[in-house]
């Protein structure tokens, strides 16, 4: 393998690990919190959500 092919394989590995850490599903009859450096910012509903990776993060899951 050439000195690129192993740069775009890592770029394409980086990216998939990133989207896939910032897509959260939200199961039926729950909510979850949203927190940026610790300090709440919204509410997810259930369904397919999207937070910024690395930055946010889930605090509380509440059961409705």
């Amino acid at each position: 393998m050439s000195g690129f092919e192993i740069t775009a394989l890592a770029v394409v590995g980086f990216a998939t690990v990133v989207i896939w850490s910032g897509a959260k599903m939200v199961p039926q009859g729950h909510n979850w919190t949203v927190e940026r450096f610790g300090k709440y910012t919204r509410t997810l509903t259930p369904g397919l959500n999207i937070i910024v990776p690395f930055i946010d993060g889930i605090g509380h899951r509440q059961n409705m």
